[in-house]
């Protein structure tokens, strides 16, 4: 039996104003191609399928035709839900998908039973531990007076005993059958993008979970939410696919990759990484106006490729009026140009008081996560930090609330006072 396993395609991804929808095409294409060239039978998705809880037409439309791509084929799938993905969306259509071998778990009904699937090829059988991304809500209850501490610890307790209840089911009702485990977490150790999971170590207390605390009796796990392909700690079988494309210019050199398993007499025989063609190349561009021009005048272009995108800093020793409206100019110098300014910013030496506080000329708000915004508002209240990391994860919650579901009645009718209490 072979397997591929991959994760964190986000679909829907924009760089700034940049849709990724042809960068996508591209690699869906190029998957489908590898699954029928390299006779896969299994392809795993570890989460994120999309980049936002509520999808565009055009990014659902992507992940249906890749399915229905995949139907003559007559590969089985397994799609688990990630942190950015809303999980009644993912379940909406899969009763009718199973009939069609494609196997979705959008979120856990804390019944392990329903994670666990047996697939078989040949003369090979393994089981498949389809967990979904754990929210908090899925794993404890908020006990008035609890310390962040708490609350961390009973969430990294949920996430182990979840696992270990899969393990023992498994082993008691399919003994001798290898088990492979999904999960869509941060494990500690892991290597992360600094742009793209921003908010990793802050997401429900994940960032003290730990490869010690994934239980005995599964000979595989394929983990999505970190975007660098790695294995963590001192196994080979816990591993990152990553995701397959570049989602942020911090990610512009990373080898995109997924990874081919081959499962052999009961084993997990060989674990083989699979580059991903880069279709696009992303280039950032420091310095001086006069260097970045001097750089921008010397990018080559790939005429196969998808047009590359470029992010420029601008820095400059001190604040004038010429400089400004040169850095002004610099977008509409480059409008016809063989690639895309997709970012461009000014920044001015003598402003800078710390790293904290950076004088940037072209600072958005689009550029902030939610999150960035509601950090920087209890920053500036003064909030503890304690406290600080129990608003940050009450908010997420709230903003997963109205995403996925729309405002609660409660939420809207709620005497505010109670609600601030």
């Amino acid at each position: 039996m072979k397997i591929l396993h991959t994760a964190d395609w986000h679909l829907g991804k924009r760089l700034y104003k940049h849709d990724l929808a042809d960068d996508h095409v591209r690699f869906l294409d190029w998957l489908a191609e590898t699954i029928e060239a390299r006779d896969i039978d299994v392809l795993l998705i570890a989460g994120d399928i999309f980049d936002t809880t509520n999808p565009n037409d055009g990014s659902m439309s992507l992940y249906y035709q890749f399915l229905t791509r995949m139907l003559p084929l007559q590969r089985q799938i397994i799609i688990t839900g990630g942190n950015h993905d809303s999980a009644s969306k993912l379940n909406a259509p899969r009763e009718l998908l199973r009939h069609l071998n494609i196997h979705v778990v959008g979120c856990t009904t804390g019944d392990c039973v329903d994670e666990v699937l047996r697939l078989s090829a040949g003369s090979s059988d393994l089981l498949v531990a389809a967990v979904p991304y754990l929210r908090d809500a899925d794993l404890r209850q908020s006990i008035s007076g609890q310390t962040y501490e708490d609350r961390v610890e009973q969430v990294r307790m949920g996430i182990r005993n979840h696992y270990q209840r899969i393990a023992d089911h498994c082993q008691t009702a399919y003994p001798n059958v290898p088990v492979l485990a999904m999960g869509h977490l941060y494990v500690n150790g892991a290597t992360i993008s600094p742009e793209s999971e921003r908010e990793i170590h802050a997401v429900g207390g994940q960032a003290a979970f730990s490869t010690e605390h994934f239980p005995e009796g599964f000979d595989y796990v394929a983990l999505g939410h970190i975007h660098v392909p790695q294995q963590i700690g001192t196994s080979e079988l816990v591993r990152y696919s990553g995701s397959p494309l570049p989602l942020s210019f911090s990610e512009r050199d990373n080898r995109h990759q997924v990874l081919e398993l081959t499962v052999d007499n009961g084993k997990i025989t060989r674990v083989e990484p699979v580059p991903v063609p880069r279709f696009r190349s992303l280039r950032h561009v420091v310095g001086t106006l006069d260097f970045v021009r001097e750089v921008l005048e010397k990018i080559e272009v790939d005429e196969d490729a998808l047009p590359t995108l470029v992010e420029v800093l601008v820095e400059e020793e001190s604040e004038n009026l010429a400089i400004r409206q040169h850095f002004d100019q610099l977008q509409r110098d480059y409008a016809g140009a063989p690639f895309l300014l997709a970012k461009t910013r000014l920044m001015f030496r003598n402003k800078l008081k710390g790293l904290a506080e950076l004088y940037v000329a072209d600072t958005y708000l689009k550029d902030l996560s939610y999150t960035d915004v509601f950090a920087k508002r209890l920053e500036a209240s003064g909030v503890e930090d304690g406290q600080r990391q129990i608003l940050l994860e009450t908010y997420r919650d709230l903003h997963r609330i109205v995403t996925e579901n729309g405002p609660s009645p409660v939420l809207l009718h709620e005497n505010p006072a109670n609600s601030l209490s």
